[in-house]
């Protein structure tokens, strides 16, 4: 069953095709950023400081405890709209920079599940590498010690978004991000063949090939659960 969901169509035109920005990693070797909130500012002391820090994690209204759990809870993490203009505009003026090579926000199923997503290459697959324990003195995704993993991996707080860029060209990503006062840090870079997170004192790892498996497949996989053979006449 679908929830009810209050949908919106938008079509946009875009001047230059170059612009045109995916959401799936593209080199081995790529700076992996996220963008947004819990992910630490440059300036302490900005009004976005305090949003920033204070990503309100919990699991209310996500994905994970509808699947894991059953249930269909709140309070649902709370929507800044300040910061998350500030962080659209910011990424957008990066795109146009040409300085990023992926974009993708942290929608259903948080974090994780984004991440994953991020690693289906159409050409290929790729994984990532990420710590999301110290970023240069904040955290990405910044929870609470006594926050659990699942919680960090999959809770759905809103105004975040992961971006890869070239190696080459991190520190002007990072300076472009500073000088807006948008909550930032690097998390990881992009490798191959399998997606490792360091999260709360816990190394966890995935083969992607496996990842892809399971959402590719994921459609047919429910569809033959749920059937029953059908009675002979």
């Amino acid at each position: 069953m679908v929830d009810p969901t209050p949908t919106v169509a938008m079509v946009g035109l875009i001047d230059d095709e170059k612009q045109i920005t995916t959401q799936w990693f593209k080199n081995k070797g790529d700076a992996i950023i996220l963008v947004g909130l819990g992910a630490g500012v440059a300036d302490p002391d900005s009004s976005s400081a305090a949003a920033a820090n204070d990503p309100g994690y919990n699991l209310g209204g996500s994905r994970f405890l509808k699947v894991c759990y059953g249930k269909k809870i709140g309070p649902v993490p709370k929507l800044d709209l300040k910061l998350e203009t500030a962080v659209q505009n910011g990424v957008r003026d990066l795109i146009r920079l040409g300085l990023v090579r992926s974009v993708h926000d942290c929608s259903e199923g948080g974090l994780a599940v984004a991440m994953v997503e991020c690693c289906f290459n159409l050409d290929r697959l790729l994984g990532a590498e990420i710590d999301l324990e110290n970023c240069g003195g904040s955290h990405a995704g910044d929870a609470p010690a006594s926050t659990n993993v699942a919680t960090v991996l999959f809770n759905e707080t809103q105004s975040r978004i992961i971006i890869s860029c070239d190696p080459k060209n991190t520190e002007l990503v990072l300076s472009e991000l500073r000088s807006k006062n948008i909550p930032h840090a690097q998390i990881g870079s992009v490798i191959a063949d399998d997606l490792r997170i360091t999260v709360n004192g816990e190394n966890l790892g995935w083969p992607v090939a496996e990842l892809h498996d399971l959402w590719w497949n994921a459609i047919r996989r429910s569809v033959e659960s749920d059937s029953e053979p059908i009675p002979s006449l």
